[in-house]
């Protein structure tokens, strides 16, 4: 089996889609993917699996990840300011609370907040090598919060044996001061790979209203350690560390002086695994632990979020035959949250799953996933997917895949309802569906095109009153309605000539609930680059991103004082250039927002002016 679903070459920019990916666009490789519960080449994964790798990474004229991410077919963001502001991440429409982050294996998807989703605004790319993004329901894959896709992340890992290592500097507008350290060490039988990051800036006013500056920092440690003791056995623990603060303006404007909003935010993760090959079955164990300590603080005083995490997990890998891999595990997931008091509301959740991937022909591979999940609170319930892809010709690949979703409200959601005697939150449900073809032109270039479609069934929606009918109750509190999403993906890259590459993608998407339109998921998303080494040792290019046909507001359009506000279209354009002064060595300037748009994201939000930044990259 190993011969026929195990990485192996693949294209490695089958989804790179801005000028700074062009470079590597046609590069082919080996690629390892979450998508499967195996290890699967790309060619034959039916998840549309988008790949982003530690030279693209590099190369991108941004270093907030989310925007890197952003220029991702299906992909969208929203931002209430600069860096370190709150940051959504949504895939085809569904939101942060849908798309569980990891990062090394561990969940770093925040347990204190009310929905559960994770906050993309404080993570740059210093020390990251390699971002995967799952679109469609990968539930029975991920668990129940996976809805809608999941992202994957890893932290810098060593390349060739011996000591290794990279280092990175930058500087530019707002006072931005960035730096990162990757270390490393690689044997026949030991990995280590150590990464050290620090980001500060004076920032700009997160309200366009505003006038303070609203700055951020953070400091995040990685450690990945991997030993194999026998032939047949390996052990391994992953490290995290976050130290995080910024400052935030109120909804309202910039609140009263003395303009004390702020952030803080203090996160360790950390996991341990081993793995045992029996003859034709490899086991796995691990437990995680993931802990957030967040403090925020306005005029009205402050709060504290806490979140805890804990998984254990269990997972085998049967080779059955050349053509078939069985896999099969259980995981149980505990989590404890708390806001607004020292009471702890927790919930668990044991879990069984099984996958098998299947070969069908040299042409045809097939997964079918199936989950189950019984929650402390909501009960139990079946999750499934269904994958294949067809390879029509060599160069032509057809992609299909079909799932369900399980969603059980969250503690804080939960807590909250009950605080104020409100009904009982029945689980949402989802559905997907995707349909896609992709097209290779030898190492020119590709186009992919993929429709998809979302039913999300009881979605859970705050209202900033509840119902009259609630005696004695007071402030918000959650109610369900229904979402649809349908749409289509349009990617793809081609070498201009022997210097220039051009990238593009586009996404329609048509997302809406039963009394309107979606806020803030726009209906065409473009980003269009072009870029290449023109001279001796220099390198650059251009990315264009254009929004148009979108609505502000992320709640409830039942909810009291709900305004939907149309905003014009977004246009955005960054540049790069680089000179390599040597296999080591490269200094770059890059500039956001090159013709000073004063476009907004978010209603009332501010964006980055003009803004050049310098910086140098080396690796010994």
């Amino acid at each position: 089996m190993h011969s026929t679903l195990k990485a192996s070459a693949a294209l490695a920019l089958l989804i790179s889609h801005t000028p700074a990916y062009a470079q590597e666009a046609f590069d082919l490789g080996e690629i390892t993917l979450f998508s499967n519960q195996v290890l699967t080449e790309l060619s034959r994964s039916g998840t549309t699996t988008e790949v982003v790798t530690e030279d693209e990474i590099a190369a991108a004229p941004e270093t907030s990840v989310s925007d890197i991410i952003a220029t991702l077919p299906g992909v969208t963001t929203t931002a209430t300011g600069g860096a370190g502001a709150q940051t959504t991440l949504r895939i085809r429409g569904l939101g942060a609370g849908y798309v569980p982050v990891y990062l090394d294996g561990i969940e770093i998807s925040d347990p204190s907040s009310f929905d559960e989703g994770y906050d993309w605004g404080g993570l740059t790319t210093g020390g990251l090598s390699r971002i995967e993004v799952l679109k469609g329901g990968q539930s029975a894959r991920f668990g129940t919060d996976a809805a809608g896709g999941v992202v994957n992340l890893s932290s810098y890992r060593p390349t060739k044996e011996g000591f290794s290592g990279q280092s990175a500097v930058e500087f530019g507008a707002y006072g931005t001061k960035s730096a990162s350290l990757g270390l490393g060490f690689m044997d026949e039988r030991t990995e280590v790979g150590f990464s050290l990051s620090k980001f500060e800036t004076d920032g700009f006013s997160a309200k366009s209203s505003g006038t303070e500056a609203d700055g951020y920092e953070a400091t995040r440690a990685n450690l990945f350690v991997k030993y194999e003791l026998t032939e047949t056995a390996r052990v391994g623990a992953t490290l995290l560390y976050i130290d995080s603060a910024g400052e935030y303006d109120e909804s309202s404007g910039d609140g009263s002086r003395p303009f004390n909003e702020t952030n803080a935010n203090k996160t360790i993760g950390a996991r341990v695994f081993g793995e045992f090959d029996t003859g034709a079955v490899t086991h796995e164990i691990s437990a995680s632990y993931f802990d957030i300590d967040r403090l925020d603080s306005n005029n009205f005083g402050s709060t504290s979020y806490l979140g805890k995490r804990k998984i254990v997990g269990y997972r085998a890998s049967y080779e059955a035959s050349e053509t078939t891999v069985w896999t099969f595990g259980l995981d149980r997931v505990s989590e404890d949250s708390t806001a607004y008091g020292p009471t702890f509301y927790s919930s668990t959740m044991t879990s069984a799953f099984g996958e098998v991937a299947f070969a069908a022909s040299d042409r045809l591979d097939l997964t079918g996933s199936l989950r189950y999940d019984d929650h402390s609170v909501f009960g139990s319930k079946a999750t499934g997917r269904l994958a294949a892809v067809y390879r029509l010709a060599e160069d032509v690949l057809l992609r299909a895949q079909a799932a369900t979703g399980y969603k059980p409200a969250t503690n804080g959601q939960t807590a909250t309802n009950l605080s104020k005697s409100t009904l009982f939150l029945s689980p949402e449900e989802n559905t997907t569906f995707e349909l896609g073809v992709e097209k290779k032109y030898g190492e020119s270039g590709f186009v992919r095109a993929t429709a998809f479609h979302n039913d999300l069934v009881n979605k859970v929606v705050y209202q900033n009153a509840c119902s009259t009918l609630i005696l004695g109750s007071s402030g918000g509190c959650y109610a369900q309605s229904n979402f649809k999403s349908k749409g289509l993906e349009l990617s793809g890259a081609y070498a201009l000539n022997d210097v220039w590459q051009l990238t593009g993608a586009y996404t329609y998407t048509d997302a809406y609930r039963p009394t309107g339109r979606a806020g803030r998921v726009p209906r065409h998303d473009l980003h269009i680059g072009v870029s290449g080494d023109f001279a001796n040792g220099w390198a650059g290019g251009l990315g264009v991103k254009y929004l148009a046909d979108r609505f502000d507001k992320d709640d409830d359009p039942s909810a009291q004082n709900y305004v939907s506000t149309a905003m014009p279209d977004f246009k955005s354009v960054n540049a790069h250039v680089s000179y390599q002064f040597n296999d080591s060595t490269q200094a770059y300037l890059r500039v956001e927002n090159l013709f000073g748009s004063d476009d907004e994201m978010v209603d009332s939000y501010g964006t980055s002016d003009r803004a050049l930044y310098f910086g140098v990259r080396a690796s010994f």
